[in-house]
């Protein structure tokens, strides 16, 4: 009687396993298709504190921006930059003062904020940034080596004009000390690429 009880044991555990060995198995896939975005650089420029020349020293006119971003959403790891560049400063001519006046575009600095990176983004370690002397041609500001993908802020950045001694005043727009005057104004490009 014992061996009858051990042979039916190790028949049921056989069948077990047949059983269990038959049993089709069952695979899915799930499937995305992961597209990349846009590299974009959200920016802006700033009004100058107003200053007055003296005739013999240059005068230092300064201003902030606004908080920037910038969003690499490419999904390559691909480096990036931030390049500027401006044109001279002109005060435009007025009904009486019918000639423009102009600073060059050299006279003007950038300084970038600090670059820290937003949620989810890839470390900012790495990422650099220049003062930059404004020029007609474009200078990199900005520069990311490397996989540095998600959205940055970029702290308020810092313009300042510095106003040569022998420069003109700004220009009224209609007759002399009667009208607002018109200021000295610039075109920043960013490019982002």
């Amino acid at each position: 009687m014992r061996s009858f009880i051990m042979s039916s044991s190790a028949a049921v555990a056989a069948g077990a396993l047949l059983f269990l060995g038959l049993a089709p198995a069952s695979a899915e896939e799930v499937d995305s298709t992961v597209s990349g975005g846009n590299l974009t650089a959200s920016v802006s420029g700033a009004s100058l504190s107003g200053v007055t020349i003296d005739g013999v020293n240059a005068q230092v006119a300064s201003g902030a921006t606004q908080e920037w971003s910038i969003t690499d959403a490419r999904g390559t790891g691909q480096a990036w930059s931030l390049s500027v560049s401006a044109t001279d400063l002109t005060s435009a001519a007025g009904s009486v003062e019918s000639i423009a006046r102009t600073i060059p575009a050299s006279a003007l600095t950038l300084t970038p904020g600090a670059v820290t990176a937003g949620p989810g983004a890839d470390a900012a370690t790495g990422i650099s940034t220049s003062t930059v002397t404004l020029a007609d041609s474009s200078q990199t500001l900005i520069s990311a080596p490397g996989a540095h993908k998600g959205t940055y802020s970029i702290g308020a950045s810092t313009f300042e004009l510095t106003v040569p001694a022998n420069a003109y005043r700004s220009n009224y727009s209609a007759a002399v000390g009667s009208s607002p005057l018109n200021p000295y104004v610039s075109t920043v490009t960013f490019t982002i690429g």
